[in-house]
């Protein structure tokens, strides 16, 4: 078998008796370099808040939010099918040049979505200040997603040390930056270039995050793109509602809603629940080259997999969205202040939508793992027409609540949907319904304690966390692979 000079085969490194523990480890690599990199964010989200006031913050989450649209279709539709792809493939050559490929799309499909979202802003009749924002902000987001496409053979290598310690960095030089730009007093413009300086510092970055065999030049051999894309955009648009779709209503809201504060609102609340929505995306990114081997080899292991990931996902989901349930208040008065109030109640019914994103993901893998590309695309698609059709409907009468109701109950038809596809799929028979039952009636019974009078809400999110763990663990709801071993 030919492997790469200095590495070894994926299927070798995917299918061993010890790939459970490095799935557990590379989980846990990648969930403490999302919680330093967040903090650092929450911490930039606070001096930006603060500076910018309300309708700046709203008009600049607008644009970033329709990046993100951008940048969340091409890279986690690639970044999957990249990741599939790459680790059913031992030989050298061949990896090398599906990863050329890959390289070559990303930069084409990036750079597209990149013009089309400057034309809508322009279009959408945004301001002269938010269209060059959105050009300027845009070229850092191309320079970014071409890294993250050279950076996939880490994934499917297992190296997630390694892709935390990028992440981190990334979001160190972006807080930093905008950390000087408040101690300079900058007006808005400015804050879209820091991105464009995290992209061309990430750049310089690599080659001391890659091995030399890993480089290759990008390729355009439309033999291999139609087949990449035939894959891969079905994947994109999967990825599209779980990931980014609060970022679409904040879009969304800057058209449909006549107030700017309305649309501020929705992007605190919105800032709230990123931090959060990336850890599941993270740890899909993980376990999808073993689930992808393990449907070629061992079906049994892709049954046993998806269930356990089903309550172990749930279960963190659940927890976040307790936590958030009880101290929305303190969290939006730390990150804005006084006048970001109303965004509290906006908050607390979003956070719902944190249990059916973390769900989802933990069926997305498999069903891509296993090649069922088809049924994951038709899955979000009702998801997406749902978010649409609500977000319109909702979204004039009620602003900012609107938005947050629509996203809730978008999601939780998508979640309907995608557990539809993956139990005909066949893991999702697997599935113990009794023991989601009993998670979903803990976190009900932790976020009662908001009806608790004259407690701190720290500390009545504090109780609700361990109330909520204490009956996982008495219930016997922890997944085996989790619980602490002496």
């Amino acid at each position: 078998m030919t492997t790469d000079a200095g590495g070894e085969a994926p299927s070798a490194l995917l299918g061993g008796e010890g790939v459970g523990g490095r799935v557990v480890l590379g989980g846990a690599q990648r969930a403490a370099g999302f919680v330093v990199a967040n903090l650092m964010t929450l911490g930039g989200a606070v001096i930006l808040t603060r500076h910018l006031g309300v309708d700046d913050f709203g008009y600049f989450g607008t644009v970033m939010a329709l990046l993100a649209v951008v940048q969340g279709i091409a890279d986690a539709g690639l970044t999957m099918t990249g990741t599939r792809e790459l680790s059913l493939v031992d030989e050298a050559e061949r990896r090398r040049e599906l990863l050329a490929h890959v390289l070559g799309l990303r930069i084409a499909l990036t750079a597209v979505g990149v013009v089309l979202a400057v034309l809508f802003a322009f279009v959408a009749g945004y301001d002269e200040t938010l269209v060059l924002g959105t050009l300027i902000a845009g070229f850092g987001v191309f320079l970014v997603s071409v890294q993250s496409a050279m950076l996939l053979p880490l994934g499917v290598e297992m190296r997630n040390g390694t892709i935390a310690l990028n992440e981190v960095a990334r979001q160190f030089v972006l807080v930093g930056g905008w950390a000087v730009l408040v101690i300079a007093g900058a007006s808005l413009l400015p804050f879209f270039a820091v991105q464009l300086v995290v992209g061309v510092v990430m750049l310089a970055l690599t080659p001391a995050l890659l091995a030399r065999r890993h480089f290759v030049a990008p390729r355009w051999d439309a033999r291999q793109l139609r087949a990449l894309a035939a894959i891969g955009l079905p994947v994109a648009i999967s990825s599209f509602l779980g990931v980014i779709y609060f970022r679409v209503l904040v879009v969304m809201m800057s058209v449909l809603s006549d107030s700017a504060s309305e649309v501020g609102y929705y992007v605190m609340s919105a800032r709230v629940i990123e931090t959060v929505t990336g850890l599941p995306v993270l740890l899909i990114t993980v376990v999808v080259p073993v689930l992808t081997v393990a449907a070629r080899d061992n079906a049994d292991r892709v049954d046993y997999m998806t269930a356990r990931m089903t309550e172990a996902m749930m279960l963190v989901g659940v927890l976040i969205a307790v936590v958030i349930t009880l101290a929305a208040d303190p969290i939006v008065l730390v990150m804005g202040g006084e006048e970001f109030k109303p965004a509290v109640d906006v908050l607390r019914i979003q956070c719902l939508a944190l249990v059916t994103i973390f769900m989802i993901a933990s069926w997305s893998p498999a069903l891509l793992g296993m090649g069922r590309v088809r049924e994951l695309a038709v899955a979000t698609g009702v998801g997406v027409a749902a978010m649409f059709v609500l977000g319109v409907a909702l979204i004039p009468p009620l602003d900012a609540t609107g938005a947050a109701i629509a996203a809730v109950a978008a999601d939780a038809i998508l979640c309907v949907a995608t557990y539809i596809a993956v139990r005909r799929a066949g893991p999702g028979r697997a599935l113990d319904g009794i023991k989601l039952a009993k998670i979903a009636l803990a976190g009900a019974a932790a976020c009662a304690l908001i009806l608790v009078p004259s407690v701190p809400d720290v500390l009545l999110a504090g109780a609700g966390a361990l109330l909520f763990a204490g009956l996982a663990v008495v219930l016997g709801l922890v997944p085996p692979e989790l619980r602490w071993r002496r």
